[in-house]
C-alpha cells in the first residue's frame, strides 16, 4: 500500500467503480472478461487522497452492489448495536467439521466438502436502478450475493447491494430465478434483508465469530464479477478490524480474510471450517501500485443476524447510542491524560446520553459495564453489546482522576 508524507498512515485503493473524479490506475496487467456485457474490459483502481485516512483504521472498497458505489474515510462515532425482537428466530448453530471429501484442505477441513454444504445457501442478486447525471437519469445495473437465512425466503445481503434498487432479481443455486424485494436496509451496519416468494429453501447454518481464531480456514462463496457460485479459500487473517466509510459510522469488529473476493461477492458468505457462516463479505482493500493485496472484510454474522431480526420484524433497526465522538489515546497524549490507553472523548452531543450522565470533552473512557476500554473501537463494540435503555457504569479519567458515571443508553437519532 502506498503512503503519503505521514509515515504512519496508509492509502487504500478503491477498485471496480465507474463514478469517480479521482485518479485511475491499472489494477493488473491484463483485461478481464465481463460476463454481463460480453466484452473484455480493463479494470481500474481508484485512489483516494490519504489525508482523509484516520490512523489505525482501514479504508476499503465495497465488494459489490450498484456500480459506482465506493467507501472512503470518515471519523464518526454514533455507535450502533442491535436489539432482539419477536420475529421468527434465525437459528444459529455450529456443526462439527464436515468429513473430508477429497480436494484441497486447509486447517484439516476439506474445501470441497464445505463448498458442497454451503453453496446451496448462497444466491446471486442482480439489481437495477437509475443514476442522475448532468445529462439526466441513466440506468444502472449491479450485482451482488446473498445468504438464505430462513427457509421461507429471507435472504441476508449488504445494504450497499440493494439500496435504492428499483428491481431485485435473485438466482438460486439450482438456477431458479425469482423476483425479490427489500424487507429492510440498515446503512449503519451495511446489512439488508431481501424476501423472495418461495418456501422450502435451504437455510444456512449460522455460526459466530466469538470462537474464531486467526489462521483458521475461511471459504468465501458468492458471485464475483457476476460469476455465480464461485468458491475461494484462504484463512482468517485478523479479527476486530475497522473500515471507515464516507459520511457514515465506520464498520467495526470486522473479520479480515485473504480468501479472494471482488465485486459481486458483497453479501455472500464467509464460511469457517465447520461449514458455518461466520461473516457477510462486504469490502476489499487494494494497493494502487501493486493491484490486489488479498485483503477482504466481512461483517460478523453475530451483528448481521441481530440486524436481520429487526429488519424482518420492523423494517428498520435501532442503534444504541452514547452521543460522543472520539479517538484512541496516542503515546503523545498518554501522559497528559494520565492513562496509556482508552477512548479519548473529543466531543459530547448536547442532550445526549453521555452528556446527561455528566461526560465531558477531554474525558478518557477506560471502562464500560466492567469491560476494559483501550480504544474508541473498543467503546463502539462495547456499546453494541447493550440495548437501548440499558443503564451502564462507565469509568472515565478526568484531570488524572478516575470518575464513575452511570449512562442510560439512548436510541441514535436519525442523521447522527
Amino acid at each position: 500500500m502506498t503512503t503519503d508524507d505521514r509515515s504512519d498512515e496508509q492509502t487504500t485503493a478503491y477498485p471496480w467503480t465507474t463514478a469517480t473524479t479521482t485518479e485511475e490506475l491499472p489494477l493488473h496487467d491484463g483485461p478481464v472478461w465481463d460476463p454481463r456485457t460480453g466484452e473484455w474490459i480493463e479494470p481500474t483502481a481508484e485512489r483516494t487522497p490519504s489525508n482523509t485516512q484516520r490512523k489505525s483504521t482501514m479504508r476499503a472498497a465495497l465488494a459489490g452492489g450498484i456500480v459506482g458505489a465506493i467507501v472512503a474515510a470518515a471519523v464518526a462515532f454514533p455507535v450502533a448495536r442491535l436489539t432482539s425482537h419477536s420475529a421468527p428466530a434465525i437459528e444459529q448453530r455450529v456443526l462439527s467439521a464436515p468429513p473430508a471429501a477429497g480436494g484441497s484442505t486447509k486447517g484439516g477441513a476439506s474445501v470441497v466438502a464445505i463448498a458442497a454444504q454451503a453453496r446451496p445457501w448462497v444466491v446471486n442478486i442482480d439489481v437495477s436502478s437509475s443514476q442522475q447525471t448532468p445529462f439526466g437519469s441513466v440506468p444502472v445495473a449491479g450485482t451482488g450475493s446473498g445468504v438464505i437465512i430462513r427457509s421461507d425466503g429471507y435472504i441476508l445481503t449488504n445494504a450497499h447491494v440493494v439500496s435504492d434498487a428499483s428491481s431485485i432479481n435473485v438466482t438460486l443455486a439450482d438456477g431458479s430465478k425469482l423476483t425479490g424485494h427489500a424487507v429492510g436496509v440498515d446503512t449503519d451496519t451495511d446489512i439488508a434483508v431481501v424476501k423472495v416468494d418461495r418456501a422450502g429453501l435451504p437455510a444456512a447454518t449460522l455460526g459466530s465469530v466469538k470462537n474464531l481464531q486467526v489462521g483458521e480456514l475461511a471459504v468465501a462463496i458468492g458471485s464475483p464479477l457476476g460469476l455465480e457460485q464461485t468458491v475461494t479459500a484462504g484463512i482468517i487473517s485478523a479479527l476486530g478490524r475497522s473500515v471507515d466509510r464516507t459520511n457514515q459510522p465506520p464498520l467495526v469488529d470486522m473479520v479480515q480474510t485473504d480468501a479472494p473476493i471482488t465485486e459481486g461477492n458483497s453479501g455472500g458468505a464467509l464460511v469457517d471450517a465447520t461449514g458455518s457462516v461466520v461473516g457477510v463479505n462486504a469490502a476489499i482493500a487494494t494497493a494502487p501500485d501493486v493491484g490486489g493485496t488479498g485483503i477482504g472484510f466481512a461483517i460478523p454474522i453475530d451483528i448481521a443476524t441481530a440486524v436481520a431480526q429487526q429488519l424482518i420484524a420492523n423494517g428498520h433497526a435501532t442503534h444504541p447510542w452514547l452521543g460522543v465522538s472520539g479517538q484512541a489515546i496516542t503515546p503523545e497524549t498518554a501522559q497528559r491524560f494520565g492513562t496509556s490507553s482508552g477512548a479519548f472523548i473529543v466531543a459530547v452531543t448536547n442532550g445526549g446520553p453521555a452528556g446527561q450522565a455528566g461526560m465531558k470533552a477531554n474525558d478518557v473512557v477506560v471502562s464500560f459495564a466492567g469491560q476494559k476500554i483501550t480504544s474508541m473501537d473498543d467503546l463502539v463494540v462495547a456499546i453494541r453489546e447493550h440495548q437501548v435503555g440499558d443503564k451502564v457504569a462507565v469509568g472515565v479519567i478526568r484531570g488524572g482522576k478516575r470518575i464513575n458515571l452511570n449512562v442510560v443508553i439512548g436510541n441514535k437519532p436519525a442523521g447522527q
